[in-house]
């Protein structure tokens, strides 16, 4: 592990440094995982008793956390990493620090993401005060279900999304902290690049049926700042001496594993909202 996490920059590429999901976690422990993510969802609804109004925003709150987790491993999370906690090169503009670097960021980040939701939830208020919310829980349910599955591998989804990484030649035109800025400024809506994780969908689909600018604010922001996650791991890694190479190398091995967490975690939430109906 010491070597891989300290290796030097690799001059060709390679496609498999990424495992598959099978490769990373066995179809048995994914299975275990949801089971038992099933069960404890099932057993705090059980417990709690919740109101569908309530469930459904618990249910938001849940797939937020998630998506602050499982949003960031994508090669776009990679390159804010390299952009934000590795050394400046010499000869570029500007005096600026990782930990500046990565300030700004997250502002870029939050500003963007932030409105982006308080949007989706002014729109959600619209339409969601003519539905009923045990109808909103139940489709929310069924939807969170079906993407969980397809996280650990059972079914495949439709994942819509815009298939495009950041641009990297911004990183040979502009200065560190302006690069770190507007890599904030794309990555915080979610919806403007490569979309890593089905957990954004549910929730963007639970903002809207809550209706509640105010909810669907705060769980952007929460989104944003934990997608700021590689960035403060690479700092750590490289001020106790590990190298770049090193780091994103492991990354993409851990993105595999978040994969399943996040399936499984979906499928629990799954389960919360559906014991919630009755």
């Amino acid at each position: 592990m010491t070597t891989v996490l300290t290796h030097e920059p690799i001059s060709t590429d390679l496609p498999d440094i990424r495992p598959t999901l099978a490769g990373a976690v066995s179809t048995t422990a994914r299975l275990g995982l949801a089971a038992g993510a099933a069960v404890a969802g099932a057993g705090a609804a059980t417990l709690a008793a919740p109101t569908a109004a309530t469930a459904l925003t618990a249910a938001v709150v849940g797939a937020g956390l998630v998506t602050s987790l499982a949003a960031n491993w994508s090669t776009c999370g990679m390159s804010v990493a390299g952009v934000v906690a590795a050394p400046k090169q010499p000869g570029r503009k500007g005096a600026s620090t990782p930990l500046r670097r990565l300030g700004w960021h997250a502002l870029g980040s939050v500003s963007t993401g932030a409105v982006t939701g308080a949007v989706l939830g002014a729109l959600g208020s619209v339409t969601a005060a003519n539905l009923s919310p045990l109808w909103l829980l139940f489709g929310w349910a069924v939807f969170a279900l079906a993407y969980g599955l397809h996280e650990i591998g059972v079914v495949s989804m439709p994942a819509p999304m815009r298939r495009q990484q950041l641009p990297r030649h911004l990183r040979r035109t502009m200065s560190p902290w302006k690069v770190s800025l507007l890599f904030g400024a794309i990555i915080g809506p979610g919806f403007l690049i490569f979309i890593r994780s089905s957990a954004y969908y549910l929730l963007v689909l639970g903002v809207l049926a809550v209706g509640s600018p105010a909810l669907g604010a705060a769980m952007f922001t929460v989104v944003s700042l934990g997608r700021c996650m590689p960035s403060v791991a690479a700092i750590a890694h490289t001020r106790r001496g590990g190298s770049m190479p090193g780091f994103l190398s492991v990354m993409c091995v851990v993105d595999r594993r978040v994969q399943a967490v996040t399936g499984a975690a979906l499928v629990g939430l799954a389960a919360f909202a559906a014991i919630s109906l009755i």
